[in-house]
């Protein structure tokens, strides 16, 4: 047998992890070490020294996988465990020196193969990342207008100094995240200039379970188009948010109502401008029901009663302004008959929220919850 190909026969069997060598064959793999080593030791060229069988290729590497095994396992001496020859330990100390040089060519080129594995893991880390959206540590760039819109956000005084920043634009909508009450609610804020929706929850609250906030656009055609974002922190704490959108036919919804009277009246209410996917009924004050939507075209949150005609009444105000301000819809109804008055309040600035009816006298003094 040629010595390279004895070489590499006798490495693979000393350094795999079924290793098996007799006395003679370990006394043989030191030999024909010390003949490849030592002539690169003379010359000085660490980089031309080969320790073992040259890593090709991934599948040729995968079978060298226990040479790192082996060179943990050498003793002080330079032989491997395992083998506590006689013969072996005799010349231990002649060969300490180029088994030191072969094990430091080995090591390094290992490493790579090492480095190699953290550099795959991390990008598959990066990819879930670029999969799932744009963290806080990376600037977006804003238009002028963008900025200007940024800008008015700062101007309210409602959220926290400098807690106010843009992860993401998509269709023209901004989404910004800031803190408000010294960092003890975090709030996901989607703009387009005409329109701010912000949705505020504990930070801790957040840190659980996340946040989801949406806007309504203009899309291709008739169709709206919905822009929505989910929000999480990352392991070091920072917001990351994840944005889609997709175009809905505003006469569609897709949602089922208890009877075909609030079906007629949805579809109504649909047909004057609000977003067939936000009609709810949140409450009845008797069997009329109250309903929230959002208009399509301002975005603007409101709080109707009855519905079924065009009528009713409804109370409408801006996102940002019930953020500022911490308040709720209200709705005031008057019995055209009795003069009483219904008065009518969501806590909610977006969505089902809590409901409240409470009745005032009417022109007999009567009085009722």
């Amino acid at each position: 047998m040629l010595e390279p190909e004895e070489l590499r026969s006798l490495q693979a069997r000393a350094y795999g992890r079924d290793s098996a060598l007799t006395e003679a064959e370990a006394e043989r793999l030191r030999e024909l070490e010390e003949r490849r080593v030592a002539p690169v030791a003379e010359s000085g060229s660490a980089e031309r020294v080969v320790a073992g069988p040259p890593v090709e290729d991934p599948e040729s590497a995968a079978k060298s996988a226990g040479a790192d095994d082996a060179a943990d396992e050498i003793d002080a001496a330079g032989v491997p465990a395992g083998e506590p020859s006689a013969d072996v330990e005799d010349g231990a100390s002649s060969a300490s020196s180029s088994w030191r040089s072969a094990l430091s060519a080995l090591r390094p080129r290992w490493r790579p193969v090492a480095l190699a594995a953290v550099v795959v893991l991390a990008i598959g880390v990066g990819i879930g990342w670029l999969a799932f959206g744009r963290s806080g540590a990376a600037a977006v760039e804003l238009t002028a207008d963008q900025q200007g819109w940024q800008n008015d956000l700062v101007a309210t005084g409602v959220y926290d100094p400098g807690s106010i920043h843009a992860l993401g634009v998509e269709e023209d909508v901004v989404i910004w995240t800031a803190t408000k009450g010294g960092q003890e609610r975090t709030c996901l804020i989607l703009g387009t200039g005409e329109a701010t929706v912000p949705t505020c929850e504990r930070t801790e609250m957040i840190a659980a379970t996340g946040m989801y906030g949406s806007i309504s656009v203009k899309g291709k055609g008739d169709l709206q188009r919905e822009v929505s974002a989910q929000m999480l922190f990352t392991a070091s704490g920072e917001p990351a948010v994840a944005v889609s959108a997709y175009d809905y036919d505003t006469s569609e919804s897709g949602i089922t109502y208890a009877n075909e009277a609030e079906s007629e009246a949805a579809a109504r209410l649909s047909e004057n401008g609000f977003e067939a996917g936000s009609l709810w009924v949140v409450g009845y004050d008797g069997d009329v029901p109250i309903w929230t939507a959002v208009q399509t075209e301002s975005q603007n949150q409101c709080l109707i009663y009855d519905g079924s005609t065009d009528e009713a009444p409804v109370a409408c105000a801006d996102p940002q302004t019930m953020q500022e301000q911490a308040s709720g819809l209200v709705l005031n109804v008057v019995d055209t008959e009795t003069g009483g008055v219904t008065h009518l309040e969501l806590m909610s600035n977006r969505g089902p929220g809590y409901l409240t009816i409470t009745r005032e006298g009417d022109a007999s003094g009567a009085v009722g919850d």
